[in-house]
């Protein structure tokens, strides 16, 4: 099984990037008839297949939080105006959030930033974030 990642950028008000990795899984697809494809999807409510039994695990926990390349801002900082904490679920609305907060904090600097997340499994069921920050300070033009 072959996974692409694809690398997305925002500009968000302000001028300040938000870029962020997507990892994508390729979807199975089995030809079949319509009168079984109705039994398996009642199947697979009761019974999942060992192909659907990822979707009846639990949604993976952020088990760690850093930040890199921050040195205008202390992660400690950053980690308390962010919404996603210690132990939260790994929610890509939650992470996004998360980014457009910090380049929100920068921008009050008048400091353009990049944010970069790079989640990390760590086990079956939990992952690490890290965002990496690049930052640039705006320049005065008169």
């Amino acid at each position: 099984m072959i996974k692409k990642r694809f690398l997305f950028s925002i500009m968000l008000l302000g001028g300040s990037f938000v870029t962020f990795i997507v990892n994508a899984k390729p979807i199975n697809t089995h030809d079949s008839h319509e009168s079984t494809q109705g039994k398996n999807q009642q199947n697979t409510k009761k019974n999942p297949s060992p192909d659907t039994q990822e979707e009846y695990i639990s949604q993976p926990i952020i088990k760690k939080i850093s930040f890199t390349g921050n040195t205008f801002f202390s992660s400690e900082a950053l980690l308390k105006a962010i919404p996603l904490k210690v132990q939260d679920v790994a929610n890509a609305n939650i992470i996004m959030d998360s980014m457009v907060k910090i380049a929100q904090i920068y921008k009050t600097k008048n400091i353009k930033v990049t944010i970069t997340p790079v989640l990390e499994k760590t086990d079956i069921n939990s992952r690490q974030i890290q965002f990496d920050i690049h930052e640039q300070p705006a320049s005065n033009a008169n």
